[in-house]
């Protein structure tokens, strides 16, 4: 893999406006934003190499030694319509980092993927709808902040095509 895309699935799949639109009776997060996994697919589809990873806390307490659950969570995206290739095998970053701070604990996990688990990545970006101070912790400005309630907008695709204006396209 030779760039990683870090996706939470809150505020960047999933979000307030597609749970309204869709009217689920309280099943609240059942139903990806499809513009979100078109966009995603269109990242998918114009860069080579590319591993999506999911650093969500929806994978808190998933085994990744699981094939099962691997999976589980590719089915899920594949069924929303997403063609993008889930990283192998380390689809998600490390819950069970000792971070002592909250705070930084999803940029600390991160910093852990790319370093110790990934070196050979030579650039990543991040979507989420929370700052867990990315650009502080790894160094670099490649995070992309998401709206909680809307989820990915015109204006987020704009600035993640300016991060990955260097990447090598198909």
């Amino acid at each position: 893999m030779k760039y990683a895309v870090f996706l939470d699935v809150d505020g960047v799949f999933t979000s307030t406006r597609v749970h309204y639109a869709e009217n689920s009776d309280g099943m609240m997060w059942r139903k990806f934003d499809p513009i979100a996994v078109d966009f995603m697919n269109r990242i998918n589809d114009t860069y080579v190499d590319v591993g999506f990873v999911l650093s969500s806390t929806w994978r808190d307490h998933l085994n990744t030694e699981s094939p099962h659950i691997q999976l589980w969570i590719e089915s899920s995206f594949a069924n929303a319509g997403f063609k993008g290739t889930l990283a192998y095998p380390h689809w998600k970053v490390n819950p069970e980092n000792d971070i002592d701070m909250w705070t930084k604990r999803r940029a600390v996990e991160i910093k852990h993927y790319l370093e110790e688990l990934h070196p050979e990545i030579e650039d990543y970006i991040i979507f989420d709808d929370s700052d867990y101070n990315f650009n502080e912790v790894l160094g670099k400005k490649r995070f992309v902040k998401t709206d909680p309630e809307n989820g990915i907008l015109w204006r987020h695709m704009k600035d993640s095509m300016s991060i990955m204006g260097t990447w090598d396209k198909k």
